[in-house]
């Protein structure tokens, strides 16, 4: 199994989903630095990946993953390879917010795709393999339980989710934990997650009708324009912070080799999302599109009685600033709406 090209070779999971198809593009953006080894679910996908950028075909080797919560395809995976993986990208992990079995839909698969991986690429990486990069959530960080009519004391990188499994079951809580692997096996490799909260931006994966809009963009853009909320001050969204897609991929990124993103769990908040900003911004960008999109009460910035905890991210930023060699900005909100429906509309998604 070769390398798709002469840099440093990376693994990417999931490599056809929202956010790494933009880890992608980035990793091949890279004037040549890295070699990319991804993998998917089907041949199909990885076909799919090709049509919607005919400009990768040759760039990339696929392999092929169709159960990521067993560690037999890694193992084959991380003994085939004739260059040795020096970072892994790991991103492929379940994100649904309507779901009926939580343990079964999302704790397990998540948990234990994170858990398989990890024992592969501690028993068989090697010692070239340097760093493994995590794409986690910033529910990991934040109380499930926090009363959103109060804030509290700003979140840091040191916070914890509360919640247990079981609640999280009990409150179909889409809380995603990680356990002490490092810890109990200290690999030769570090570990950085990287835990954005709700995720914005335009679509660059395969898209193959309206059901593709990956599920943050739908509940908190396109379902404006869709009808499925046609009153903004009836939504509540789960959680009040963003960060665009964009920013999401050059984390990773500069996380891969930046000795301050070692052992690092780092936040991802480019600012404040509430249903009435997101509105304002589609309204603004997309005339057309007024007569589809509610109005709301653009002087009533939050909804009625919510008051979301903030974050204190001065450690995250540090951190990030080092990664890409200058001071890290985000993508605006309002920039991150704006081409995201744009994005869907040049994808034929959003209803007539």
């Amino acid at each position: 199994m070769p390398p798709s090209g002469q840099g440093q070779h990376v693994l990417l999971t999931g490599a056809n989903g929202f956010i790494a198809s933009h880890i992608l593009s980035t990793l091949l953006d890279a004037q040549r630095e890295y070699a990319v080894t991804a993998t998917v679910r089907s041949q199909a996908k990885a076909e799919d990946v090709i049509k919607a950028h005919p400009e990768w075909k040759g760039k990339i080797q696929f392999v092929i993953v169709s159960d990521f919560t067993s560690q037999e395809p890694f193992n084959t995976l991380f003994k085939d390879t004739n260059t040795p993986f020096k970072y892994i990208i790991h991103t492929a992990s379940p994100l649904k917010l309507n779901i009926e079995d939580i343990q079964k839909e999302m704790i397990e698969p998540a948990v234990r795709g994170t858990t398989q991986i990890l024992e592969s690429a501690h028993k068989h990486g090697g010692t070239e393999l340097e760093r493994f990069v995590l794409l986690g959530s910033a529910v990991s960080v934040l109380d499930s339980f926090e009363d959103l009519g109060c804030e509290g004391r700003p979140y840091t990188e040191k916070d914890w989710n509360p919640v247990s499994a079981q609640q999280a079951i009990d409150r179909k809580d889409t809380v995603l934990g990680y356990n002490d692997f490092m810890q109990t096996n200290k690999p030769n490799f570090d570990l950085t997650v990287i835990n954005p909260d709700i995720i914005t931006g335009p679509m660059i994966h395969p898209i193959s009708g309206t059901g593709s809009i990956n599920e943050t963009n739908h509940f908190a853009i396109a379902s404006f324009i869709d009808g499925t909320n046609p009153k903004v001050e009836d939504v509540r969204f789960p959680f009040y912070h963003f960060v665009d897609v964009r920013d999401v991929a050059r984390s990773h990124i500069g996380a891969l080799t930046s000795p301050a993103a070692g052992g690092q769990r780092i936040l991802l908040i480019s600012g404040l999302i509430t249903p009435q900003l997101v509105v304002d911004a589609i309204r603004k960008h997309f005339p057309s599109l007024r007569k589809k999109v509610p109005v709301g009460e653009p002087d009533k910035e939050l909804p009625q009685g919510v008051h979301p905890t903030g974050w204190d991210m001065r450690v995250s930023l540090d951190v990030l600033s080092k990664g890409q060699g200058s001071p890290w900005k985000y993508i605006s909100l309002e920039e991150s709406v704006r081409d995201a429906v744009q994005s869907m509309i040049n994808h034929n998604v959003l209803p007539v």
